[in-house]
């Protein structure tokens, strides 16, 4: 099912194996919040090609499993970690600010942007 203008619900579900899965994706068992939907739908449309989501929801369980702090916006639902093929870490970050992200993370040893709808700016690199 279609979530916003250019995602599927199976983007953003749980990478973990403790979720249903349906025609080969985790089925999403969450709520995505609209605004994020909407911050990477304008990212889709400024960089005009796909954007793909490496993490979207995190079951705590799953958020623990990778490292990630225990009140990470990717237990919310309103946190991606996202890259575009041929654009630069930098260039993406950039254009998710633009585009109405709160919170930025430049990862650039992964080669993506964490990008979230907070309710205060907060940007950090791994650097």
């Amino acid at each position: 099912m279609k979530v916003g203008k250019y995602f599927d619900d199976y983007e953003f579900a749980c990478n973990c194996d403790r979720h249903n899965v349906v025609d080969g994706h985790n089925v999403l068992d969450h709520v995505i919040d609209k605004r994020l939907v909407d911050v990477l739908d304008n990212i889709r449309e400024t960089v005009g090609q796909p954007v793909h989501i490496t993490s979207g929801y995190r079951c705590p369980e799953h958020n623990a499993d990778v490292g990630g702090v225990p009140n990470s916006q990717h237990t919310l639902g309103t946190a991606s970690d996202i890259y575009v093929d041929g654009m630069g870490v930098d260039e993406l970050a950039d254009i998710a600010i633009e585009c109405g992200a709160m919170g930025v993370g430049r990862y650039y040893d992964q080669g993506f942007v964490h990008v979230d709808v907070r309710d205060y700016r907060a940007d950090w690199d791994d650097q």
